[in-house]
Parts: C-alpha cells; structure tokens; sequence
C-alpha cells in the first residue's frame, strides 16, 4: 500500500510505501494523471517503482526531487530500461542522481558553458557496453528536449550504469579509469611512445584492464603463474604493473594478487615491443 505525497507530471509522482517505510517515485505513462495527494492504493501495474532512500539519503532525496524537472526524471528513467534491457542486475537507485547530472548537462548547454572529460575514451572502452547504453540515453536526450549532450557527458552517464550493476561507486568507477590512462601515460611517457586510442594495442590492455577489475571484485582466482618469468624478462613492465594494481587496490579495497600484477606486466610489455617496433619501422 501506498499513500501519494506529490503529483510530479503527468508521468511521476512522489508516494510513501507503508509497507517499506520508504519513499518512491512512480514513473509511467499517465501514472500521475487524476491523482491527487493523500490518496492511496497498490502499485499501479506497468509502472516503475523507485526506491530513494538507500544511497541518496532522505536530505538528499528531498532536495533533488524539488529541484530536478520530471522531465529529467523520465529520461533518467528511460535509461536505467535501456540498461536493464542489457544487464542482468541493475540498482535502479541510481535515478535520481543520474536525473540531476542530465539536469546538469543542460544547464551547462544553456549557459555556453564548455565542459571537457580528458578520460572519455578510457570510460568508452574500459566499460564499452555501459556506454552503449548511454549513448542510447543521448538519442533519448535529444528527442525529448532537442538538447545534444557530448560524449564526454555520455561517459559519465556510463559511469552512473556501472555503478549501478557493479555495486559501486561513480566515483570509484570514475577513479579506476583515471588510474587506466594515467597508467597508459606513464607508458608512454617512460618509453618515449604514442599508444594510439582505439588501436589494436590500446584495446587489447583496456579490455584486460576490464576483466582483471571484474575477476578481483567476484573473487576469481587467476590460473596463470608467470610471476618469476615476468620479474627476471619484463622487470619494467612488473613494475609499472604493480604501481597500477597497489593504486587499484586502494580505490577498490581489494587486494591484486602477484598473479594478476605479473598478467598485466604481460600485456604492458607486449604494448612496448609493438609500439616499440612500429616506431623504429
């Protein structure tokens, strides 16, 4: 049983779940549409329900909702259905911040003001299928306001969906590809190199990037024991390896094996002799 706090639109509205003692947004067609405050009933059928309180906290929750446009509320939504289309699991919790950055986006479209992600690319192929969805969010954007957001915004709504199906941080996912391309730099800086973005190379380390983070944060345990091997033949790339995964570690809470460090030393070295031979060729 609910009771309705808010009329937000015609597509949303505001209620406290009696059962959960928590608030919700109801987001659906016509959801909205001859209710008035202080009514009450089930779960209409169709219809999103969005829990708020668990990350936002009530103060927060509260804040946004009188200061984000439904609009943003609806494109939000549409969305996190985009991504649950794509993903298994999906906190759906993520609804009303991801309204209040697309609220923010437009806000900056509207007052000229230019606003850069130097990490767009590292997020475009460190988390490939989040930002898939998010550039269907970009089509949504635009055809309910005629508003064009760039990719860097792109990237961060990307961010948004990862935390929503990984059980983390935005912040977090946003540090990890940080970590990625600064780890790409000093590569490049280190070996005198150009590491091309969208190259074969570049690829092929963003996508084990990917896949050491999921097999630490589920526990998997890597087969692979090339540690001795890559301390005696590749000590640079170990190294550089080790920096990245103690940094990793950090921002995670979860500790890189010496299995995983000697994996990625692999790949930095054979980034090195590839970029290295095309330089000299």
């Amino acid at each position: 049983m609910v009771v309705i706090k808010k009329i937000l639109n015609n597509n949303a509205i505001l209620a406290f779940d009696i059962e959960e003692k928590m608030e919700v947004i109801f987001l659906g067609k016509g959801v909205g549409f001859n209710k008035k405050i202080a009514m009450t009933g089930e779960t209409p059928p169709g219809i999103k329900k969005y829990y708020l309180d668990k990350d936002t906290g009530k103060g927060l929750s509260a804040d946004l909702i009188k200061n984000v446009a439904p609009i943003y509320l609806e494109i939000a939504h549409e969305i996190i259905k985009e991504a649950e289309i794509k993903f298994d699991k999906l906190d759906n919790h993520i609804l009303l911040p991801l309204a209040d950055h697309i609220a923010f986006a437009i806000e900056r479209i509207e007052e000229h003001i230019n606003f850069e992600n130097p990490f767009t690319n590292d997020i475009r192929f460190l988390y490939e299928q989040e930002f898939e969805v998010a550039l269907k969010g970009k089509a949504v954007l635009k055809e309910k306001t005629g508003y064009t957001i760039s990719d860097d915004d792109v990237g961060y709504i990307a961010l948004y969906i990862h935390s929503a199906i990984s059980d983390t941080k935005v912040s977090q996912s946003m540090n990890v590809a940080i970590i990625m391309g600064e780890a790409i730099k000093q590569i490049e800086n280190d070996c005198n190199m150009t590491i091309k973005v969208g190259s074969l190379a570049y690829s092929r380390l963003m996508y084990h990037f990917r896949f050491m983070i999921s097999r630490v944060m589920t526990n998997e345990k890597l087969n692979s024991d090339m540690i001795e091997y890559t301390k005696t033949h590749c000590p640079y790339a170990f190294e550089v390896a080790a920096c990245v995964c103690k940094k990793l570690e950090k921002e995670l809470g979860k500790p890189f094996s010496e299995r995983e460090v000697s994996y990625l030393a692999l790949h930095i070295e054979r980034i090195r002799m590839i970029e290295g031979s095309s330089l000299e060729s």
